[in-house]
């Protein structure tokens, strides 16, 4: 019973639309599935034919003494279990190549899509759920592909076959077995509504204990510090009992489902021995055909366990199936307007707030009325308290949010009337804690600039003064950094990152704070480093230390959304106290 664990608790009201679309996305695949349909229909037939042969061996054969006719039955037989075999090993195979062709694209497009959603997106979905749907989801998928789809064709056309050849053979013998069967159907009805039912429980509970469990482990400190690990057992041991009683729910409705099949499997027996025993010895039937009826007996039973067990996973494939399209069809707020234009080279980088209002929640403004020009090639430190919207005057200025109301620009150019393409090679993001990919330190400098030359990264690295330290490197450039530059320190993953966008070469960067969380020894190398980059460059730094002020042409200081305060720094300690106040819980800070 398998395949009920993973019935969905994604509800499919309308599948039609579904399945519909499903089949748009695999049109490219519709003939090699037609083939796997083909050969299955082959495996099937072949497997049906065999006890046909059975009937003529012992009616033709055994019954009339005829050892050729024996002889042939058994060949015929042999033939068609061989091509049973063959027809179902390209079946098996052929579906899976589908499945895993139609997943393989299915994947692609959703990352593909994820990829281009916007950071709105981001903010409202929670990481686990998107990574769910690639793994999990899919999984669900890939499972039906390779193993449900196969069960679920095999088994319906021996259902319909073994059905029309019980007819065949004697259409009143048939009618008692459609009898059985049909309270088989009944039962296995009852049966997976309750297992749908019990196993949505099972994996409600299973989220307590692992949540349970998790806090447990990840706060045993706490739990220890205060000698509180009866009560945390206790806690766990009630999430537990929770998950037991919805086991022993799933296990109930299996105790008696298959004793049933297995009790009308011997009711049918019974009776197809009773009535065709009765007709063999009336002479109105042969007794190879009631051999061929008993084969087909249990044929015709463990298809409809199969289909019945087949269901959930299905529906959970139909649940992944909704939930992708579902991601699919989100759109992205932050797009590229039809008609955007590349920025006139080389820009300038002059950069111009208008009138800016903006706020995650519509209803709850962040920046309010907000002006701002910078000229080309200066750089501005941006102050003020946690929640102040310094940070969020970078994401405007990355165009990760669009503003609500006037114009972010630059050269005079609305971000928003700009390409993707030309507005990321003019302006580029340092963060606090950069991001390395998997993969060699060539590739990770030469990820904004992909045609790059080894040439080009060794001048970058020798400009920013890092050349010999890439050099002492066992690899060089083809150093692996390991998963989220795991290889390399925090200031060598930022040294990368500048040299990252350095080999871009920007009008404008943003920072934020790129060097706050590195010791002072690596803070002088990186501050090194970005004296060169910044050099004859515009810079936005989100500053929350009194270094990056002292160190800017210009501190803008933020306070609810509004400029209070624009100056360089000496000058506004002597004539704002907001900054001077800020400046003095700096240096408090520092001491």
């Amino acid at each position: 019973m398998r395949y009920a664990q993973h019935g969905g608790d994604f509800k499919i009201r309308k599948p039609g639309p579904l399945l519909i679309r499903a089949g748009r996305l695999g049109r490219h695949l519709t003939w090699p599935a037609l083939g796997a349909l083909l050969a299955a229909i082959v495996a099937t037939a072949a497997r049906l034919l065999g006890p046909l042969a059975v009937r003529a061996g012992i009616d033709e054969g055994i019954a009339d003494g005829d050892t050729g006719m024996i002889a042939r039955a058994a060949i015929v037989l042999m033939g068609l279990l061989v091509l049973q075999y063959v027809a179902q090993a390209i079946a098996q195979y052929a579906v899976a190549w589908v499945g895993e062709r139609y997943l393989k694209r299915l994947r692609a497009d959703v990352f593909r899509h994820i990829a281009h959603l916007d950071m709105p997106f981001y903010d409202r979905a929670k990481t686990g759920v998107i990574v769910s749907r690639m793994t999990s989801d899919i999984e669900s998928m890939t499972e039906f592909a390779n193993e449900g789809a196969v069960m679920a064709i095999t088994n319906l056309l021996t259902v319909f076959g073994v059905a029309i050849a019980m007819v065949i053979v004697d259409w009143r013998l048939a009618l008692v077995v459609f009898g059985v069967i049909g309270a088989l159907v009944i039962i296995s009805i009852i049966f997976q509504r309750q297992a749908s039912k019990a196993y949505a429980n099972i994996r409600e509970r299973v989220g307590g204990v692992l949540a349970s469990l998790q806090e447990g482990i990840t706060g045993v400190r706490v739990v220890q510090a205060f000698t509180r690990q009866g009560e945390q057992a206790g806690t766990f041991g009630r999430v537990n009992e929770h998950y037991f009683d919805a086991n022993m729910q799933a296990a109930l409705a299996i105790s008696w489902y298959f004793p049933m099949v297995a009790f009308l499997r011997v009711v049918g027996l019974a009776l197809v021995l009773f009535v065709g025993g009765r007709a063999v010895i009336a002479g109105d039937m042969t007794l190879g055909s009631l051999v061929v009826f008993l084969l087909y007996l249990d044929w015709f039973f463990q298809p409809i366990i199969n289909l019945a067990n087949v269901y959930n996973l299905m529906q959970a494939a139909l649940a992944a199936l909704a939930k992708l399209f579902g991601l699919l069809d989100t759109p992205a707020a932050v797009r590229e307007r039809p008609g955007a234009y590349d920025l006139a080279l080389p820009p300038k980088g002059g950069l111009t707030f208008d009138d800016i209002s903006f706020g995650y929640d519509p209803d709850a403004p962040v920046i309010t009325g907000l002006n701002l020009d910078i000229p080309p090639g200066q750089r501005v430190a941006v102050v003020g308290e946690t929640g102040a919207g310094k940070s969020t005057i970078a994401k405007l200025l990355m165009r990760f949010y669009d503003p609500t109301g006037g114009v972010v620009a630059i050269d005079g150019n609305d971000l928003r009337d700009l390409s993707f393409e030309s507005r990321s090679a003019a302006i580029t993001l340092i963060p606090q804690d950069d991001f390395l990919f998997n993969g060699t330190l060539r590739d990770n400098f030469r990820y904004g600039k992909p045609d790059a030359t080894d040439q080009e990264i060794w001048n970058v690295c020798r400009a920013m003064g890092i050349h010999d330290w890439v050099r002492e490197l066992p690899e060089q450039l083809d150093t692996e950094v390991r998963e989220r530059g795991s290889r390399f320190s925090a200031g060598e993953r930022q040294l990368v990152a500048l040299g990252r966008a350095f080999l871009v070469e920007p009008a404008v960067i943003v920072l934020d704070e790129a060097t706050s969380n590195l010791d002072p020894e690596t803070e002088v190398e990186v501050e090194g480093a970005l004296r060169v980059l910044l050099a004859g460059r515009t810079a936005v730094v989100i500053a929350h230390r009194l270094r990056s002020a002292q160190r800017a042409d210009r501190v803008v200081m933020i306070d609810r959304g509004s400029i209070i305060a624009d100056g360089s720094h000496a000058d506004l300690v002597a004539t704002n106290a907001e900054y001077a106040e800020l400046v003095e819980v700096w240096e408090r800070g520092i001491a």
